[in-house]
């Protein structure tokens, strides 16, 4: 069961189980009122009784000053127990107290309370197990079409790939005989489809950090010269240093490549991109329009507009943590983006 799969069943169970459990344990409490009324109901009928023939040992007895303020229909709480008040057709001015001692009482309480909670741990245990049931059952469905999904990226990644480097290597091609505009828009726009190739392809299979040699700055430099071509209206500036790392280029590269075109394609008109890296620290910052909700930005397939898989951000986490790199994020919204990537410095040379 992946993740997102593990994530949907634990709602659903815990939704589901912790309703019924609540509406069980309303009944529960109804039904040991209910029980220790009736267990009230019929010590009181007993004291009734044994003020007739005075035959039980269960019970102490007492003549007490009749008072038309006690209550002479039910069992009542005294200091020596439960107590039950009955007139004496002889005496007007007596009636009896029937006293059940409080230890007795406590017991048959308790065995109320012993009862109540054996039935209810049953319900209960009955009721998780219903819940694990329904909450696969009820997952059945998404998790079949998520299946499909699966499925269908494999198709497209496996597709995909021939085309686009068929593309580039005859635009190369061209490229070396003459050069123009728009063979290199066509070039970078291959370009823009091979990075979302390999995104897909990392999220699909995963990858193995390969480390090489890698200064950070020029990386910075040399993955921002196609975003430049493709939003000759943004102004870009640099505030790098050099500085070397080992760690897997290409990985970077697509953490690098998806933060340049998250930051130039939701800018403002004439807006601004500013690289650059502190030693260890790359900072990728724009003015444009902010992030809505920036705990789930980096959730698979979030997205806070109509355009996009909500892929790209999932895979810089996803790459980042694979790397021990931190991401740091701050936006405010339509003022901008500020992204910090920290890379560990064990990692340097």
């Amino acid at each position: 069961m992946k993740k997102y799969e593990k994530e949907a069943f634990l709602k659903t169970f815990t939704i589901f189980f912790l309703s019924l459990a609540l509406l069980v344990s309303i009944v529960a409490s109804f039904y040991y009122n209910e029980q220790k009324h009736f267990l009230e109901e019929q010590i009181f009928s007993q004291m009734k009784d044994y003020t007739y023939d005075f035959k039980s040992n269960r019970f102490e007895i007492d003549v007490i000053t009749y008072s038309d303020t006690i209550d002479q229909l039910n069992l009542v709480p005294c200091n020596k127990g439960m107590c039950g008040y009955f007139s004496i057709p002889t005496a007007k001015n007596s009636m009896f107290q029937v006293i059940l001692p409080s230890q007795e009482y406590d017991l048959l309480k308790k065995g109320i309370i012993y009862k109540v909670l054996a039935l209810y741990a049953l319900i209960i245990c009955a009721i998780a197990l219903f819940a694990l049931f329904y909450s696969f059952y009820a997952l059945y469905p998404l998790k079949k079409a998520l299946d499909v999904l699966e499925i269908f990226l494999k198709d497209v990644i496996h597709d995909l790939n021939t085309p686009v480097t068929s593309i580039l290597l005859n635009v190369k091609t061209l490229l070396k005989k003459q050069t123009n505009d728009e063979l290199e828009r066509i070039e970078l726009a291959a370009q823009t489809i091979a990075s979302l190739y390999r995104n897909l392809e990392s999220l699909q299979k995963g990858f193995i950090p390969k480390k090489n040699r890698i200064d950070l700055a020029q990386l910075l430099q040399s993955r921002t010269k196609p975003y430049q071509k493709l939003y000759p209206k943004l102004h870009f500036a640099f505030e790098t240093e050099p500085y070397i790392i080992h760690n897997d280029e290409d990985a970077i590269a697509r953490i690098f490549d998806n933060l340049l075109s998250n930051a130039c394609k939701y800018n403002q008109k004439n807006g601004n991109v500013i690289i650059g890296n502190i030693k260890n620290i790359v900072t990728i910052s724009d003015t444009g329009i902010g992030i809505n909700d920036q705990k789930r930005v980096f959730e698979r397939y979030y997205k806070e507009h109509a355009t996009g898989l909500g892929l790209g951000l999932h895979i810089v986490k996803t790459l980042c943590d694979m790397l021990e790199i931190t991401i740091e994020l701050h936006s405010t919204k339509l003022k901008g983006t500020t992204i910090h990537l920290i890379f560990p410095q064990k990692k340097n040379v």
